[in-house]
Parts: C-alpha cells; sequence; structure tokens
C-alpha cells in the first residue's frame, strides 16, 4: 500500500521522487472523499472534482456513472443512508468514468456481489483496451496475470523479480507454497526459465 500511496501523492517520499504523467484515477480506498451528509450526486461532483474531471465532464458522465453503480433512485439521498456496497459501487463508478491515463487498482475488484463484480472487470478490461495504463498491487496469479503483461514482485520493499507477469506469478506462486525454499535467486533473465518450468 505504500507504494500506492505514494503513486497517488496521499504520500510524500522520504526521498526520491515520483513523477506521474497523466490523470490518475485510483481504485484503493473507495469513497476516501466521500461526505456523508451529502448526497449521491453531490459526492459524485465532488469525487469527480478531486480525481481531476471538470465540472462539464462529471455533467456529462452523471448518467453513465448513476447507472453503472447501479443505486439507482437513491443517488439523491445523503450517503449515510447508503450500505458500505452502494458506495463503493458509486465510488468505482466515478473513478472508472473519469477516463483516466492511469488506473491504479488494488485488491478492490473482489468486493459487491458477483455481478456487480464481473461488470467491474469488464470495465476494466475495456479500459486496458483502450491503452489506460494499469498499475495493479494484488497477491492474486488471476488478476495479475490478466490484466498485466508485466509484474514485479516486492518483498520487504526489495524487488524480487521483474519481467513477464506469467513468469513473475508462477515463481511467486512457488515461493508462497514452499517459503522455506527460500527466495528465486539469479537475475530476471531466470524468469524465461522459471516460466517454463513445471
Amino acid at each position: 500500500i505504500t507504494m500506492l500511496s505514494l503513486v497517488t501523492g496521499l504520500t510524500e517520499p522520504t526521498k526520491g521522487t515520483v513523477q506521474v504523467n497523466g490523470r490518475l484515477a485510483a481504485l484503493l480506498e473507495l469513497g476516501s472523499g466521500f461526505h456523508p451528509d451529502l448526497t449521491g450526486s453531490e459526492n459524485v461532483y465532488v469525487n469527480a472534482a478531486l480525481l481531476g474531471m471538470s465540472k462539464k465532464e462529471a455533467k456529462d458522465r452523471f448518467a453513465q456513472i448513476v447507472e453503472f453503480s447501479g443505486i439507482g433512485d437513491f443517488v439523491d439521498e445523503p450517503l449515510r443512508t447508503y450500505s458500505s456496497g452502494m458506495q463503493v459501487r458509486l465510488a468505482f463508478s466515478i473513478a472508472v468514468h473519469v477516463e483516466p491515463a492511469i488506473l491504479v487498482v488494488d485488491e478492490v475488484l473482489a468486493v459487491g456481489d458477483s455481478e456487480f463484480q464481473e461488470k467491474c472487470l469488464k470495465k476494466v478490461t475495456e479500459l486496458r483496451k483502450r491503452q489506460t495504463t494499469m498499475l495493479c498491487v494484488s497477491h492474486s496469479p488471476t488478476m495479475v496475470t490478466g490484466f498485466c503483461d508485466r509484474a514485479i514482485w516486492l518483498h520487504h520493499g526489495e524487488i524480487v523479480l521483474d519481467g513477464a507477469s506469467g513468469a513473475v506469478m508462477k515463481a511467486y506462486t512457488r515461493y508462497a507454497s514452499d517459503p522455506a525454499a527460500g527466495l528465486p535467486q539469479g537475475s530476471i533473465s531466470t524468469l524465461e526459465h522459471i516460466a517454463h518450468q513445471e
């Protein structure tokens, strides 16, 4: 989470720099910019502004955001009356409709019912096809290999492996099933060898 906090600007680095080019939307702590006393509609505009969307853009996409969220008429009710699931739906919908150049995703796609999860996965796949840069943080081999071409395995802040997502996840899964064997040794070039082992 620390790395994601640095990339999204929630935390300042103690040394070095982090440079982000383009509009960034983060699917981390969904709804972190929401206010419980504002209606869903009002929160759409506030949250969209926090994500860098102009008022006109938010107005133009408002109907799409509400439709995708599936909260219907509740959009005009105070957020404090929403269930946590409804808040997540609205927050996710806003984030994916800002048309980000960079989408930062953690395990958040595992929230909601199966129908909403499927809708989320389709939307993320659509963004990926439109060449949206995606930064995913996950322990899920399915998510990493499904959404990422490249994977970086971090262990206590240090890079263990950096390469093709399939090869990195195969090495990670092997380590996760037998940590006593130790972390992979060697250079990044060993990934091709790892990828073809079974």
